[in-house]
């Protein structure tokens, strides 16, 4: 077993700002609008997101195409919120596997449609003993990752 890490991020945002957010995270044909990272995206349904969809996010870095994939593993609503929860299923550099070190890659985003209410995003992630010396770049990506999507999703029209 290895060691556990996570971060949490949120916005405290009107109940139309996240109506807007989560309308264009449920709609994947919206993602590179929106997205600062997200050049291009595939999806199962490319109008919607439902529990069980598989998506894989595209985008440059270095120069280089990466392919993120993700599990949508649960979709939980009410009355004035909404949290979805994402699994990584790795990410790829020319359909070849990246990133293997982390393991267990979980994204929750909670949507709270009222007063005072706003957008968490929450990441996880377990690495195992050897990786540990990359503490704090892990630690860095984690937060890097959480806080760029909650400030992609708060911009949103």
């Amino acid at each position: 077993m290895g060691k556990v890490f996570s971060h949490t991020t949120r916005r405290s945002l009107s109940p139309e700002e996240v109506m807007n957010a989560l309308e264009a995270f449920r709609n994947p044909s919206r993602w590179p609008e929106w997205n600062s990272t997200a050049k291009n995206m595939l999806a199962t349904n490319p109008e919607t997101i439902d529990e069980g969809d598989h998506v894989a996010v595209f985008q440059m870095v270095k120069g280089a195409l990466i392919e993120a994939k993700w599990l949508v593993n649960g979709i939980r609503v009410g009355e004035n919120f909404s949290e979805i929860e994402l699994l990584g299923e790795g990410q790829y550099r020319n359909e070849r596997e990246i990133g293997k070190g982390l393991k267990n890659l979980k994204l929750t985003l909670t949507f709270l449609s009222q007063t005072d209410g706003g957008i968490e995003i929450h990441s996880a992630c377990e690495v195992s003993g050897l990786m540990m010396i990359f503490s704090k770049q892990i630690n860095t990506f984690m937060k890097k990752q959480t806080q760029t999507l909650l400030d992609d999703l708060s911009e949103v029209k």
